[in-house]
């Protein structure tokens, strides 16, 4: 007859091996987290500006589209205080670690903590320059006021 129970067994048992290796496993894991860790740099990467800098282009652009579909004036708000741009329903947050300035023409609508950058019906706007730098990169996303055509320019 066979015992019922574990305790009453003659073969080797192999069941608190799993709870062992299941530990020995996450530690390892743990010790490999940890060492990875330092190397994510922090803070805005080269990367991450490009892509920034080509959203706030890409969004300007569509607010100029959606002026000339529309037949109608378009603004694209920067809020320098929330250090957001936004344009309707679409927005881009700025980091913390990134410089931000914006240089409005004239008939750009402006106020102590905000300006709008305005396009028309026509495809023209009011001009301006975005300027977004982080550490040793900086670049200007600038938007022409007669045509309204939208440019990247890496430098000053």
């Amino acid at each position: 007859m066979r015992p019922i129970s574990p305790a009453g067994s003659t073969e080797p048992s192999t069941a608190g091996y799993v709870l062992i290796e299941l530990i020995a496993a996450l530690a390892l894991l743990g010790l490999i987290m940890a060492m990875a860790l330092p190397t994510v740099p922090p803070g805005t990467t080269p990367t991450r500006f490009r892509a920034l800098l080509s959203s706030a282009a890409t969004l300007l652009r569509e607010t100029r589209t959606d002026a000339i579909m529309h037949g109608a004036d378009r603004l694209l708000m920067f809020d320098r205080t929330a250090r957001v741009l936004r344009s309707g329903s679409r927005r881009i947050e700025i980091p913390g670690d990134v410089d931000i300035a914006l240089l409005a023409g004239a008939s750009c609508p402006m106020g102590p903590n905000a300006a709008s950058i305005v396009f028309r019906g026509d495809g023209t706007s009011c001009g301006a320059v975005l300027r977004l730098a982080r550490d040793r990169m900086t670049s200007r996303v600038r938007v022409n006021w007669a045509t309204g055509h939208v440019e990247i320019i890496d430098g000053g």
